[in-house]
C-alpha cells in the first residue's frame, strides 16, 4: 500500500478530496476549512464510543459540497474500511436518494478506489449496492417506505423542500433510531439547508443526543471552530464561507431572487431573521421635518444587513502570522 492510499484509508478529509477527483475528472477540487471540519466531525462521530456524539446535523447553503462529504464520501470510505457495514441513504424522493447511491457505486467501482480498498468489492448494484462481505448501501424516500430493514449508518440528505414541508412532517423522524441495528453504536448524519423555523433541522436539534453545525454563507459573528486533531479555525464576522465558490455579488443575487425570508434560512441557516419592526425615516422639506413610517421589506432589511457585514469584512485589520 502506498503512503497516499494509507492516508485515504485513515483520514476521511483526504478521502473527500480523492472522491471528488474520481467522480469529476478534469475538475479541480477546492479544499477549504469547512470541508475539513465536516469530515473530521463525521470521522470523530464514527469512532466515538459515546452515544450522544453519534448524531450530527450539518446546515449549509446549496452548493457547498455537503452531499459530497456526508452522503457520498462517508459511505464509500466507511464501507472501504469495513465492508460488512450497512448504510441507508434517505432523501425527500426515492429518485434523489438513488442518484446518491449511484454516485457511491460509481466511486467504489473506480480502479483507484478498488486498489485502495480491495475488500470492498461490489457483488451487485442494481436496486442496492451489495458487497461480497455482506455490507452495502440502500436508498429510500422519506415517507415512501417503512424502512423495514435496519442499518448501521443512516444518512439523511436534503429530506425536505419548500414544496414538501407539509408532506414530510418532522414528527416522522421522532423515532429515527428505529432505523439503526444498534442505536447505541449506529451513526446518523443529516446534511441539509434550513427551510424555516419549524423544519426538520430545528426539530431534531431540540432532541438531547443531536449536535447541529450551522455554517452560513457569511459569518454573522466571530467564531472559533474546533477541529478534533487540528488547530481551531478562527472565523471573523463578515468572512465568506467559501469565497472561491461564491462572492458577495453571488449572495446578493440569491437574495434578490428568493427574497429576504427564504435567504435568511437557506443561506444564513436561520441565524438571522429580518426585522419586522416598522421602518422610520426622517427627511426635511421647506424647512419642516417629516417622519414617515412604512412596512419593512424583508429583502431590503436583509440586504442592509449583508452590506453591514461586507463593510465589516473590508475594514478588518490584516493579521500577520
Amino acid at each position: 500500500m502506498t503512503e497516499s492510499q494509507l492516508i485515504y484509508r485513515t483520514r476521511l478529509d483526504s478521502f473527500v478530496d480523492f472522491a471528488f477527483r474520481e467522480l469529476n475528472p478534469g475538475k479541480s477540487f477546492l479544499p477549504h476549512w469547512h470541508i475539513t471540519l465536516m469530515a473530521e466531525l463525521i470521522q470523530t462521530s464514527y469512532q466515538e464510543t459515546r452515544h450522544d456524539k453519534r448524531r450530527l446535523i450539518f446546515n449549509l447553503p446549496p452548493g457547498y459540497l455537503k452531499t459530497h462529504v456526508c452522503s457520498v464520501s462517508f459511505p464509500a470510505w466507511l464501507l472501504g474500511r469495513d465492508p460488512k457495514k450497512s448504510v441507508l441513504i434517505l432523501s425527500e424522493h426515492p429518485e434523489s436518494a438513488l442518484q446518491i447511491q449511484e454516485l457511491c457505486a460509481e466511486l467504489m467501482s473506480s480502479s483507484r478506489y478498488r486498489s485502495t480498498f480491495p475488500r470492498a468489492a461490489i457483488k451487485s448494484s442494481s436496486k442496492a449496492v451489495e458487497l461480497n462481505y455482506g455490507g452495502g448501501i440502500r436508498h429510500a424516500g422519506v415517507g415512501y417506505t417503512s424502512y423495514h430493514k435496519k442499518s448501521d449508518i443512516v444518512i439523511i440528505d436534503n429530506p425536505q423542500s419548500l414544496h414538501g414541508l407539509d408532506r414530510s412532517r418532522p414528527e416522522q423522524f421522532a423515532e429515527i433510531e428505529r432505523l439503526l441495528k444498534n442505536p447505541k453504536e449506529g451513526v446518523v448524519v443529516m446534511a441539509t439547508r434550513r427551510l424555516g423555523e419549524n423544519d426538520l433541522s430545528a426539530f431534531l436539534a431540540r432532541k438531547p443526543a443531536w449536535t447541529k453545525i450551522a455554517l452560513p454563507a457569511v459569518a454573522l459573528k466571530d467564531r472559533i471552530w474546533p477541529f478534533p486533531p487540528e488547530i481551531p479555525h478562527q472565523q471573523k464576522a463578515g468572512d465568506l464561507l467559501h469565497p472561491s465558490l461564491e462572492g458577495w455579488n453571488d449572495l446578493e443575487r440569491h437574495l434578490k431572487d428568493m427574497g429576504g425570508e427564504a435567504f435568511s434560512y437557506q443561506y444564513l441557516q436561520g441565524l438571522y431573521s429580518p426585522s419586522s419592526d416598522p421602518v422610520t425615516e426622517t427627511h426635511e422639506k421647506d424647512g419642516k421635518t417629516y417622519i414617515s413610517i412604512s412596512e419593512p421589506s424583508p429583502t431590503k432589511v436583509t440586504m442592509k444587513f449583508l452590506n453591514d457585514l461586507r463593510a465589516q469584512s473590508k475594514n478588518k485589520p490584516l493579521c500577520m502570522t
